[in-house]
C-alpha cells in the first residue's frame, strides 16, 4: 500500500472525501445460523490519490444492523476500513477500479453468551471492483461492488461451547467524492 501511495506522487494526487451508502447481503459459515442479514449502510471516506491511478482510503462505516443473529437485538455496527485503490485511465468519463484492504469494528448486541457481552468486535478482508464517473475536476460518482470475509469475536454460548462465527458479505456502494 505504501509503495502504491508513493507512486501516486507522480500523478495529479489530491486529498478527497466521499459520502455514500448502499445495501449488503451477509451469509454465515456457521451451520447453526440459518438467518441472512441484509442491512443498509453508510460510509464516509477520506482518501489521497488520483482517480486515474492509485489511492489509499480510510473508510468509516455505519451499518444499520437490525437482526437477531447473535442476540435478540443485534444493533448498529461501526467500523473502519483501510483500502488500496487502483484505477485505470481508459477515458475521461469512466475510470474502472479495483480495491483491496482490511477493516475492523464492533457491533452492539444484547447479552451474547454466558458472559453477557454487549459488544462483539469483528475484522474483515475486503476486495472489490467498480468505477469512478467524473462530473468535473472536483466531483465524481463512485459505484462499487465489494466482497468481505468477516470474522467475529469468539464467545462462549449457553451450552459452554466456544463459538467462532465468520460471514461472507456482498456489498453494493454508491457515493459521491469531492477532490480538493
Amino acid at each position: 500500500m505504501l509503495g502504491g501511495t508513493l507512486y501516486a506522487f507522480s500523478y495529479n494526487t489530491k486529498f478527497y472525501m466521499g459520502l455514500g451508502g448502499g445495501i449488503q447481503y451477509e451469509s454465515f459459515t456457521d451451520d447453526t445460523i440459518k438467518e441472512k442479514n441484509t442491512p443498509a449502510f453508510a460510509s464516509l471516506k477520506f482518501g489521497y490519490g488520483d482517480r486515474r491511478a492509485y489511492a489509499i482510503e480510510f473508510v468509516l462505516n455505519a451499518v444499520n444492523n437490525k437482526s437477531s443473529i447473535f442476540s435478540p437485538d443485534d444493533n448498529r455496527r461501526y467500523g473502519m476500513d483501510v483500502m488500496f485503490v487502483k484505477a485505470y485511465n481508459l477515458n475521461q468519463y469512466f475510470y474502472p477500479l479495483v480495491r483491496a484492504g482490511f477493516g475492523a469494528g464492533e457491533m452492539r448486541v444484547e447479552n451474547v453468551g454466558i458472559d453477557n457481552k454487549n459488544k462483539l468486535a469483528y475484522s474483515s478482508f475486503n476486495i472489490g471492483a467498480g468505477a469512478f464517473f467524473p462530473l468535473d475536476q472536483h466531483f465524481d460518482i463512485e459505484a462499487t461492488y465489494e466482497y468481505r470475509f468477516t470474522s467475529y469475536q469468539s464467545f462462549i454460548d449457553e451450552n459452554e461451547h466456544e463459538r467462532k462465527v465468520h460471514s461472507h458479505i456482498s456489498q453494493v456502494y454508491l457515493g459521491v467524492n469531492y477532490r480538493f
